[in-house]
């Protein structure tokens, strides 16, 4: 079964032509707001960059990338946090012609030599001619010779000097690259997708029809630059259609989640998107008195995806603050990747949620979706993500790549116009990807009436005894036990010491007292056992933002099974079991 969703035709050939063309609007252009780190800053305090200074200043930023040796073709690593300096170092980048490639500051990663490790492999793989960052960042970087350090808080005091000497802009053809698109995990050799200028322009379309983005629209967002959904969906975008976008530093929001909305209620914001655990997290630390005089119901499109979607974690974002005016139908549930730019699917706005129960049996032993009663003990909600955006197909197909039919459980592929040329110098993982035209996805899932549900990733099952189980479904059901915190969850399949079954073990970070590690651990036992009727071999439980995550808030399932193998014999909250109980 293949489903697909009407033609394209952009509004610009490239973003490069879109920034010149919003830049001739003068006094009129929109404008890319950037909110300060620190919350206490004056709301004066915010940088706004008119779309016709933006690319009086890019111009600017491009001499002086050419200046430290920077030509056409020419990669460039942006090791920036969310600021005016990385909003002139890439489209200086892009307005000469070269490729950049953002990547996380240190602290993104976790600790210092996970950052180092992954910067080191990425130098060696990308062959980048210059790295532009701040001088605190250099200090611990190791930048080989061969490559130029550029400090950008130099480059934007450059670029923002009028006279200083400004580079044509280069009117990129659709077929060159935009930039890279590095993949976001912590180990093993690192991947760059390839976003063409064609690509990049088609996925933005793709983004703003189906959010129908137009006049009056304005985003506000928080989710990192180095990540597409940051990237493309929040900064891109809107400046793609001509529209406002206010950017908040990824860290303001986690340290103040209510900064989030008290941005919406200021600006007026109407859209925005971010990862399931991000609604969870915002419902759980935002106290009443922080929403004073806010007003969120112009809030009208909130994309929803990145990592699976749990409907009670996103219901109470919507039901906690419809009280604050947000409407009940504005969160919408999405579905993408970077081979795709972004966006491949995208739902309506819709009160409820719409998502189906089916048989959690049917789906792991039978790859078939099947519906059961909400409130049967074998229901798994799995969200409807919607239909391709338009201009894409999608299909569901078997392992032997025969198209599978509505309800059938299968391998995701979609193609279309956003769709990547492939992976960077790594031809043969390209190959591996692409099945006749169509890129295969890695995820799994199904069909129903021409939209797509995602049930889970290949790699990522959990096989107990001859069974596949989801690890998503043993996560949902430990974050629902008091103590654990929310996003706090990662269930891990580990082969038995003989080498047969797999045996299920569960990661939770929680901040109770140590002393009673040991009452939580069985708590959590329980609550998967009830759910799944599988009990977990061990309870790992570890201090919050201890796991393992991407920068965009994604588990690092990798990661985390390293982190478990690695720490097996430290008596911390392992409360161990006989594996699999039916």
């Amino acid at each position: 079964m293949t489903t697909s969703s009407g033609t394209l035709r952009p509004g610009h050939p490239s973003i490069v032509h879109a920034l010149l063309s919003g830049g001739e609007r003068g006094a009129a252009a929109a404008s890319t707001v950037i909110m300060p780190e620190r919350a206490a800053a004056r709301h004066d305090d915010e940088i706004r960059w008119r779309h016709d200074d933006l690319a009086g200043a890019a111009c600017r930023a491009a001499a002086g990338l050419v200046a430290r040796g920077v030509r056409r073709g020419d990669r460039v690593l942006l090791c920036l946090p969310t600021s005016a300096e990385f909003v002139t170092a890439f489209f200086g980048a892009l307005l000469l012609g070269a490729v950049p490639t953002a990547i996380a500051t240190p602290g993104g990663f976790g600790a210092a030599e996970i950052f180092l490790d992954r910067f080191t492999r990425l130098v060696a793989y990308l062959d980048p001619t210059a790295v532009v960052s701040t001088p605190a960042v250099f200090t611990m970087l190791p930048v080989p010779a061969s490559v130029a350090a550029i400090d950008a808080s130099a480059l934007h005091a450059l670029a923002r000097t009028p006279d200083a000497p400004a580079l044509p802009p280069r009117l990129p053809a659709p077929d060159d690259l935009a930039f890279i698109q590095a993949t976001s995990g912590s180990t093993g050799a690192p991947k760059g997708v390839q976003v063409t200028h064609a690509n990049l322009a088609a996925n933005c379309e793709q983004i703003a029809r189906a959010a129908a983005i137009g006049p009056g629209d304005t985003w506000v967002g928080w989710l990192p630059l180095h990540h597409d959904m940051g990237l493309i969906g929040g900064f891109l975008t809107p400046l793609f259609r001509g529209i406002d976008a206010v950017l908040i530093p990824p860290n303001r929001f986690l340290r103040h989640p209510a900064d989030w909305l008290r941005a919406v209620h200021r600006h007026r914001g109407t859209l925005t998107a971010a990862p399931n655990f991000a609604y969870g997290y915002a419902a759980a630390r935002i106290a009443d008195s922080e929403l004073d005089g806010v007003n969120l119901s112009a809030w009208r499109f909130l994309f929803c995806g990145a990592e699976p979607i749990h409907p009670p974690t996103v219901r109470r974002f919507v039901d906690r603050f419809g009280a604050w005016g947000l409407p009940p139908d504005a969160l919408v549930p999405c579905y993408g990747l970077a081979e795709a730019s972004l966006a491949v699917t995208v739902s309506d706005p819709r009160a409820p949620l719409a998502f189906d129960s089916v048989s959690r049996r049917g789906l792991a032993d039978h790859g078939v979706a099947v519906d059961v009663p909400a409130g049967d003990g074998d229901a798994l909600d799995i969200v409807d993500c919607g239909a391709p955006v338009a201009g894409t197909e999608i299909r569901v197909v078997g392992e032997d790549g025969t198209p599978c039919g509505a309800d059938l459980v299968g391998r995701v592929q979609f193609r279309g116009p956003s769709t990547t040329p492939g992976y960077f110098r790594l031809p043969e993982a390209t190959a591996a990807a692409r099945v006749e035209g169509w890129w295969d996805t890695g995820d799994i899932g199904y069909l129903r009436n021409g939209r797509l549900r995602i049930t889970g990733r290949r790699k990522d099952l959990i096989i107990i005894r001859g069974a596949n189980y989801l690890p998503t479904d043993f996560e949902i059901a430990a974050e629902q036990v008091p103590g654990v915190r929310p996003g706090g969850v990662v269930a891990v399949g580990r082969t038995e010491p003989g080498g047969g079954s797999e045996e299920l073990h569960m990661i939770v970070e929680s901040a109770v007292a140590q002393a009673n590690f040991d009452a939580l651990a069985r708590a959590v036992r329980a609550a998967v056992s009830k759910r799944t009727g599988v009990l977990a071999a061990g309870v790992r439980i570890v201090a919050p933002r201890s796991i393992p995550k991407t920068t965009s808030g994604k588990v690092q399932r990798i990661a985390a099974r390293v982190l478990l193998d690695a720490d097996a014999d430290e008596p911390v909250g392992a409360a161990r079991g006989q594996g699999a109980a039916r």
